[in-house]
């Protein structure tokens, strides 16, 4: 009888967990993820660098902010159709690249390919974009959800970066930092955020809002004297 008794509580709250489990986990993930990036926003040295280089990006504005022009119907990300490209070498595959963003929980290996595809395993070299550490757009895309936090190869906690983060890109030659200078939200179609540029600069393209593909989130970095000394 006893026995009837306990195989019966288990099963009670086997069920229990097996209904209300997923409900749990649903509602307290949102606070996980929150906290843990609260624990590395709290600095006071972080937020006096945002506001500094927020100031030095008001004194010199990017070009792109007042000359936008919404390009064809094609997403930034299909736009390759359009180009017969062929990697004969994968580069930052083979120098083991990756990219962190320490203060919002991102790390993960940069991959190269031809199609959009290559998000699947993790971040996107776009194939028309410069290389790290080079003059020009080194443009960088990422799936928001395809993995979630804990796992930091997902952008999805970029919607919390700030301005003057830092965004370092490493391989087994070097390690490149980049200070953000600015986040937006922009049409599919944008292709301004992959033009060339002439200075040093990285872009960081992902989904948005969360869990759509609506519209997309970018974020634009600096690798030059002027925001490497804050």
């Amino acid at each position: 009888m006893q026995a009837k008794t306990i195989s019966k509580t288990i099963l009670t709250l086997f069920l229990i967990l097996f209904v209300f489990g997923p409900i749990i986990v649903f509602l307290a993930y949102p606070t996980y993820n929150n906290l843990l990036l609260l624990k590395k926003e709290i600095s006071t040295y972080n937020i006096a660098k945002e506001k500094t280089v927020s100031l030095l990006a008001q004194i010199a504005p990017l070009k792109e902010k007042f000359n936008e022009e919404i390009l064809g119907v094609t997403s930034i990300e299909e736009s390759l159709s359009a180009h017969n490209i062929v990697l004969d070498q994968k580069i930052l595959e083979d120098l083991d690249t990756s990219l962190t963003i320490e203060d919002i929980n991102i790390h993960g290996s940069i991959y190269q390919g031809v199609s959009s595809k290559t998000m699947d395993k993790g971040f996107w070299h776009f194939p028309l974009s410069q290389y790290p550490g080079e003059k020009g757009n080194v443009v960088i895309i990422g799936h928001r959800f395809l993995n979630i936090p804990p796992a930091r190869d997902t952008f999805y906690n970029l919607d919390k970066i700030k301005i003057g983060d830092e965004i370092k890109v490493k391989h087994i030659e070097g390690e490149y930092t980049y200070i953000v200078v600015e986040k937006k939200i922009v049409a599919p179609n944008d292709m301004s955020t992959i033009d060339k540029s002439e200075d040093y600069r990285l872009t960081l393209i992902t989904c948005t809002p969360l869990w759509t593909s609506e519209k997309r989130l970018v974020v634009v970095a600096k690798l030059d004297k002027l925001y490497k000394k804050v």
